[in-house]
């Protein structure tokens, strides 16, 4: 009898989640956001999701605020042109009702089902974070954990970590490679401090295949420029590597 309550309870809940999964998604493609306390609506759910993550971002650390205002309104003018949208009332409002990570992710990555489209969010929430020049805990702890929700490897946040750690590292007055700049190089590249010089070849051109500026012509400028700055990220941290080769 016991065993017949906990099965029905079971299978009660189990299908209470799959109807919340669906609202969800439903919502999500109608351009509604779930927060639990207001729903918002939008032409562009898309962008609503990057409004909404980039002000759960903020949230995490609020120095910086007008710089970090500009970038986002630069950004989505840039890559979402012909949406029309209020942003400073979606925004206000998904500051004071915090989106719910796994709700939107699940729904990106439907959206995004390529790796390389995901990896987009991930480096536009990492350059708000470092608008300041610097990504606090909780900041890293966000991008960490939306890394995971988007199916991404640990060697993807590493990778984008370390890209921004490198330029504010090559901003010191030291020209000769120190050992925190090649280990933030191995982590841009997905390798080993010791890897050999093939290894290193076949990580490079895996990531010059993704980054490559040329891949963008079609995009917006401003992703075009954040494609550029990740590939000259890509060749700085090769050219590290390959240096303590010769």
């Amino acid at each position: 009898m016991n065993f017949l309550i906990v099965f029905i309870l079971y299978i009660s809940f189990f299908l209470l989640k799959v109807i919340f999964n669906i609202k969800n998604d439903r919502e999500w493609h109608e351009g509604i956001i779930n927060n639990g306390n207001n729903h918002q609506h939008s032409e562009d759910p898309l962008l609503e999701a990057y409004i909404s993550l980039g002000a759960l971002m903020i949230r995490k650390d609020r120095s910086s605020y007008s710089e970090k205002l500009q970038y986002l309104n630069s950004y989505f003018s840039k890559n979402f042109p012909k949406s029309h949208y209020n942003f400073g009332r979606s925004f206000t409002e998904s500051l004071k009702n915090p989106v719910r990570p796994k709700t939107v992710t699940r729904w990106l990555k439907r959206k995004l089902p390529k790796r390389e489209q995901r990896l987009q969010v991930m480096y536009f929430l990492a350059g708000l974070s470092n608008v300041d020049g610097f990504m606090n805990h909780p900041e890293v702890k966000l991008l960490k954990e939306m890394n995971v929700l988007l199916g991404l490897s640990q060697k993807d946040f590493e990778s984008i970590i370390a890209m921004y750690s490198q330029q504010r590292e090559r901003k010191t007055t030291s020209s000769k490679p120190s050992l925190s700049r090649v280990q933030l190089a191995a982590k841009i590249l997905g390798v080993s401090v010791n890897s050999s010089e093939s290894e290193l070849k076949k990580a490079y051109r895996s990531l010059v295949k993704l980054h490559h500026p040329d891949l963008f012509t079609k995009d917006s400028i401003q992703q075009q420029e954040i494609a550029e700055e990740r590939f000259i990220e890509v060749q700085k941290a090769y050219e590290i590597l390959k240096s303590r080769m010769e």
